[in-house]
Protein backbone atom coordinates (compact mmCIF):
# COMPACT_ATOMS: atom_id res chain seq x y z
CA UNK A 1 0.00 0.00 0.00
CA UNK A 2 1.34 3.68 -0.87
CA UNK A 3 0.92 6.57 1.50
CA UNK A 4 -3.03 7.11 -0.23
CA UNK A 5 -3.80 3.80 0.81
CA UNK A 6 -3.60 2.36 -2.58
CA UNK A 7 -2.12 -1.16 -3.96
CA UNK A 8 1.12 -0.36 -5.51
CA UNK A 9 1.53 -3.03 -8.54
CA UNK A 10 4.35 -5.03 -8.17
CA UNK A 11 6.88 -5.95 -11.13
CA UNK A 12 8.66 -8.96 -11.99
CA UNK A 13 12.27 -8.78 -12.06
CA UNK A 14 14.47 -11.72 -13.85
CA UNK A 15 17.90 -11.01 -11.65
CA UNK A 16 20.50 -12.67 -13.54
CA UNK A 17 23.88 -13.38 -12.79
CA UNK A 18 26.93 -15.91 -11.91
CA UNK A 19 28.21 -14.23 -9.08
CA UNK A 20 26.48 -15.41 -6.02
CA UNK A 21 26.81 -12.30 -3.62
CA UNK A 22 25.85 -9.77 -6.00
CA UNK A 23 23.41 -11.79 -7.07
CA UNK A 24 21.52 -12.68 -3.71
CA UNK A 25 22.66 -8.85 -2.58
CA UNK A 26 20.69 -7.34 -5.04
CA UNK A 27 17.63 -9.64 -5.07
CA UNK A 28 17.13 -8.69 -1.27
CA UNK A 29 17.47 -4.93 -2.07
CA UNK A 30 14.55 -4.81 -5.04
CA UNK A 31 12.66 -7.05 -2.77
CA UNK A 32 12.98 -5.39 0.57
CA UNK A 33 10.05 -2.59 -0.29
CA UNK A 34 8.25 -5.03 -2.06
CA UNK A 35 7.19 -2.93 -4.97
CA UNK A 36 9.48 -5.76 -6.72
CA UNK A 37 8.96 -9.70 -6.83
CA UNK A 38 12.21 -10.90 -7.89
CA UNK A 39 13.40 -14.65 -9.15
CA UNK A 40 16.77 -14.98 -9.95
CA UNK A 41 18.73 -16.81 -12.14
CA UNK A 42 22.43 -17.85 -11.52
CA UNK A 43 23.32 -18.69 -15.66
CA UNK A 44 22.19 -17.83 -19.09
CA UNK A 45 20.86 -21.77 -19.08
CA UNK A 46 18.74 -21.14 -15.86
CA UNK A 47 17.62 -17.47 -17.74
CA UNK A 48 16.51 -19.26 -20.50
CA UNK A 49 14.51 -21.69 -18.31
CA UNK A 50 13.06 -19.14 -17.01
CA UNK A 51 11.46 -17.13 -19.58
CA UNK A 52 10.27 -20.25 -21.33
CA UNK A 53 8.21 -20.94 -18.37
CA UNK A 54 7.17 -17.28 -16.71
CA UNK A 55 6.81 -13.90 -18.15
CA UNK A 56 8.86 -10.81 -16.46
CA UNK A 57 8.45 -7.01 -16.20
CA UNK A 58 12.17 -6.51 -16.65
CA UNK A 59 15.27 -8.56 -17.00
CA UNK A 60 18.78 -7.41 -15.33
CA UNK A 61 21.53 -9.72 -17.08
CA UNK A 62 24.93 -10.36 -16.73
CA UNK A 63 26.61 -10.54 -20.38
CA UNK A 64 29.56 -12.80 -18.50
CA UNK A 65 29.04 -15.57 -17.65
CA UNK A 66 30.46 -19.19 -18.28
CA UNK A 67 28.29 -21.36 -21.25
CA UNK A 68 25.35 -19.02 -22.18
CA UNK A 69 26.35 -15.51 -22.07
CA UNK A 70 23.93 -13.05 -21.36
CA UNK A 71 24.23 -11.66 -24.77
CA UNK A 72 23.36 -15.34 -26.02
CA UNK A 73 20.52 -15.26 -23.50
CA UNK A 74 19.69 -11.74 -26.08
CA UNK A 75 20.57 -13.62 -29.21
CA UNK A 76 17.62 -16.09 -27.69
CA UNK A 77 15.20 -13.75 -26.86
CA UNK A 78 15.45 -12.04 -30.23
CA UNK A 79 15.03 -15.70 -32.11
CA UNK A 80 12.14 -16.30 -30.07
CA UNK A 81 10.78 -12.93 -30.68
CA UNK A 82 10.30 -12.13 -26.68
CA UNK A 83 9.68 -8.43 -25.96
CA UNK A 84 11.03 -8.35 -22.38
CA UNK A 85 13.08 -5.25 -21.83
CA UNK A 86 16.25 -5.58 -20.65
CA UNK A 87 18.41 -3.99 -18.92
CA UNK A 88 22.57 -5.63 -19.80
CA UNK A 89 24.92 -5.19 -17.07
CA UNK A 90 28.63 -5.17 -18.07
CA UNK A 91 32.24 -4.40 -16.39
CA UNK A 92 34.74 -1.92 -16.93
CA UNK A 93 35.66 -1.05 -20.49
CA UNK A 94 32.86 -3.24 -22.35
CA UNK A 95 31.16 -0.81 -24.15
CA UNK A 96 31.24 -2.33 -27.03
CA UNK A 97 29.53 -5.44 -25.59
CA UNK A 98 26.80 -2.70 -24.45
CA UNK A 99 26.54 -1.73 -28.12
CA UNK A 100 25.95 -4.85 -28.96
CA UNK A 101 23.41 -6.03 -26.59
CA UNK A 102 21.97 -2.47 -27.80
CA UNK A 103 21.52 -4.09 -31.27
CA UNK A 104 19.85 -7.33 -30.08
CA UNK A 105 17.37 -5.67 -28.05
CA UNK A 106 18.66 -4.52 -24.61
CA UNK A 107 16.71 -1.27 -23.44
CA UNK A 108 19.45 0.02 -21.24
CA UNK A 109 23.09 -1.36 -19.87
CA UNK A 110 24.61 -0.57 -16.28
CA UNK A 111 28.02 -0.54 -15.43
CA UNK A 112 27.92 -3.31 -12.35
CA UNK A 113 30.76 -1.29 -9.90
CA UNK A 114 28.51 1.84 -10.31
CA UNK A 115 25.31 -0.16 -9.27
CA UNK A 116 23.65 1.35 -6.54
CA UNK A 117 21.06 -0.33 -4.53
CA UNK A 118 18.97 3.22 -4.26
CA UNK A 119 19.03 3.80 -7.86
CA UNK A 120 18.52 0.74 -9.84
CA UNK A 121 14.73 0.85 -9.08
CA UNK A 122 14.81 4.44 -10.93
CA UNK A 123 16.48 2.34 -13.91
CA UNK A 124 14.06 -0.33 -13.89
CA UNK A 125 11.20 1.87 -13.81
CA UNK A 126 12.20 4.07 -16.23
CA UNK A 127 13.65 1.01 -18.61
CA UNK A 128 9.50 -0.60 -18.03
CA UNK A 129 8.23 2.61 -18.75
CA UNK A 130 9.65 3.13 -21.74
CA UNK A 131 8.85 -0.26 -23.09
CA UNK A 132 5.15 0.44 -22.47
CA UNK A 133 5.93 3.29 -24.66
CA UNK A 134 6.86 1.92 -27.28
CA UNK A 135 4.16 -1.16 -26.86
CA UNK A 136 1.76 1.96 -27.27
CA UNK A 137 3.41 2.95 -30.32
CA UNK A 138 3.87 -0.09 -32.07
CA UNK A 139 -0.36 -0.53 -30.99
CA UNK A 140 -0.88 2.78 -32.63
CA UNK A 141 1.12 2.09 -36.16
CA UNK A 142 -1.12 -1.15 -36.17
CA UNK A 143 -4.04 0.00 -35.83
CA UNK A 144 -3.44 2.83 -38.59
CA UNK A 145 -1.93 -0.11 -41.25
CA UNK A 146 -5.36 -1.77 -40.52
CA UNK A 147 -7.19 1.63 -40.74
CA UNK A 148 -5.54 2.39 -44.24
CA UNK A 149 -5.73 -1.01 -45.47
CA UNK A 150 -9.80 -1.27 -44.27
CA UNK A 151 -9.64 2.04 -46.26
CA UNK A 152 -8.15 1.03 -49.52
CA UNK A 153 -10.55 -2.24 -49.28
CA UNK A 154 -13.49 0.29 -48.92
CA UNK A 155 -12.41 2.47 -51.18
CA UNK A 156 -12.31 -0.32 -54.00
CA UNK A 157 -15.91 -1.35 -52.75
CA UNK A 158 -17.28 1.46 -53.33
CA UNK A 159 -15.72 2.70 -56.76
CA UNK A 160 -16.52 -1.09 -57.87
CA UNK A 161 -19.84 -1.18 -56.53
CA UNK A 162 -20.46 2.97 -58.06
CA UNK A 163 -19.59 1.35 -61.83
CA UNK A 164 -21.38 -1.01 -61.47
CA UNK A 165 -24.41 1.06 -60.64
CA UNK A 166 -23.71 3.11 -63.41
CA UNK A 167 -23.51 0.21 -65.93
CA UNK A 168 -27.12 -1.28 -64.27
CA UNK A 169 -29.08 2.07 -64.16
CA UNK A 170 -28.26 2.65 -67.48
CA UNK A 171 -29.34 -0.28 -68.43
CA UNK A 172 -32.31 -0.26 -66.61
CA UNK A 173 -33.23 2.84 -68.52
CA UNK A 174 -32.94 1.25 -71.58
CA UNK A 175 -35.33 -1.28 -70.53
CA UNK A 176 -37.87 1.34 -69.28
CA UNK A 177 -38.04 3.38 -73.15
CA UNK A 178 -38.12 -0.47 -74.10
CA UNK A 179 -41.01 -0.77 -72.28
CA UNK A 180 -42.86 2.14 -73.85
CA UNK A 181 -42.01 1.84 -76.97
CA UNK A 182 -42.86 -1.69 -76.89
CA UNK A 183 -46.09 -1.47 -75.12
CA UNK A 184 -47.41 1.57 -77.54
CA UNK A 185 -46.21 -0.79 -80.81
CA UNK A 186 -48.04 -4.27 -79.50
CA UNK A 187 -51.24 -2.28 -78.30
CA UNK A 188 -52.87 -1.29 -81.61
CA UNK A 189 -52.73 -5.37 -82.81
CA UNK A 190 -54.38 -6.05 -79.27
CA UNK A 191 -58.04 -7.16 -79.05
CA UNK A 192 -59.84 -4.67 -77.15
CA UNK A 193 -60.40 -8.11 -75.00
CA UNK A 194 -56.77 -7.90 -74.37
CA UNK A 195 -56.16 -4.43 -73.84
CA UNK A 196 -56.48 -4.33 -70.32
CA UNK A 197 -54.50 -8.17 -69.81
CA UNK A 198 -51.85 -6.27 -71.87
CA UNK A 199 -51.79 -2.99 -69.44
CA UNK A 200 -51.51 -5.44 -66.71
CA UNK A 201 -48.07 -7.11 -68.28
CA UNK A 202 -46.68 -3.77 -69.12
CA UNK A 203 -47.52 -2.35 -65.30
CA UNK A 204 -45.97 -5.65 -63.97
CA UNK A 205 -42.83 -5.25 -65.80
CA UNK A 206 -42.50 -1.60 -64.84
CA UNK A 207 -42.95 -2.44 -61.09
CA UNK A 208 -40.16 -4.90 -61.40
CA UNK A 209 -37.88 -2.31 -63.01
CA UNK A 210 -38.89 -0.04 -60.16
CA UNK A 211 -37.97 -2.95 -57.42
CA UNK A 212 -34.20 -3.67 -59.04
CA UNK A 213 -34.17 0.49 -59.84
CA UNK A 214 -34.59 0.61 -55.64
CA UNK A 215 -32.43 -1.97 -55.18
CA UNK A 216 -29.52 -0.81 -56.61
CA UNK A 217 -29.66 2.24 -55.14
CA UNK A 218 -29.81 1.27 -51.84
CA UNK A 219 -26.71 -0.67 -52.20
CA UNK A 220 -25.42 2.15 -53.46
CA UNK A 221 -26.34 4.45 -50.71
CA UNK A 222 -24.88 1.91 -47.99
CA UNK A 223 -21.75 2.13 -49.87
CA UNK A 224 -21.60 5.53 -49.48
CA UNK A 225 -22.11 5.49 -45.98
CA UNK A 226 -19.95 2.94 -45.21
CA UNK A 227 -17.07 4.95 -47.44
CA UNK A 228 -18.51 8.08 -45.73
CA UNK A 229 -17.41 6.70 -41.97
CA UNK A 230 -13.30 5.85 -42.69
CA UNK A 231 -13.10 8.68 -45.16
CA UNK A 232 -14.96 11.62 -42.82
CA UNK A 233 -12.54 14.01 -41.20
CA UNK A 234 -13.64 13.94 -37.61
CA UNK A 235 -14.35 10.15 -37.56
CA UNK A 236 -10.30 10.34 -38.40
CA UNK A 237 -9.58 13.26 -36.10
CA UNK A 238 -11.16 11.49 -33.60
CA UNK A 239 -9.00 8.55 -33.75
CA UNK A 240 -6.15 10.64 -34.51
CA UNK A 241 -6.59 12.77 -31.08
CA UNK A 242 -7.34 9.30 -28.71
CA UNK A 243 -4.24 7.77 -30.30
CA UNK A 244 -1.68 10.80 -30.08
CA UNK A 245 -3.68 11.21 -26.32
CA UNK A 246 -2.33 7.92 -25.44
CA UNK A 247 1.32 8.12 -26.96
CA UNK A 248 1.68 11.20 -24.92
CA UNK A 249 0.17 9.99 -21.65
CA UNK A 250 2.88 7.24 -22.08
CA UNK A 251 5.83 10.09 -23.01
CA UNK A 252 4.82 11.62 -19.97
CA UNK A 253 5.42 8.40 -17.80
CA UNK A 254 8.40 7.59 -19.85
CA UNK A 255 10.04 11.16 -19.15
CA UNK A 256 9.29 11.30 -14.95
CA UNK A 257 11.00 8.17 -14.62
CA UNK A 258 14.11 8.38 -16.92
CA UNK A 259 17.30 8.04 -15.37
CA UNK A 260 21.04 9.85 -16.36
CA UNK A 261 23.98 7.63 -16.31
CA UNK A 262 27.55 8.23 -14.70
CA UNK A 263 29.86 9.69 -16.65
Amino acid sequence: MNAGGQSVESRTILMVDDDDAFRIAMKQALSAGGKYRVRSADSGEAAIDALQHDRFDVILLDYRMPGISGLNVLQWMHEQKLDTPVVMMTAAGSESIAVEAMKLGAYDYVRKEQVEVDHIGILIDGVYERYLFRKEKDRREAIEREREKSLIAIETFHSTLASIAQIVNNSLSMVSLNIQEHESKVRPFVTDEGQQRLGQVFADLRQEYSVIASAVKSMLDMANVLHGNFTDANYAQRLHDMLNGNLRNAQERKMQFTFPKKP
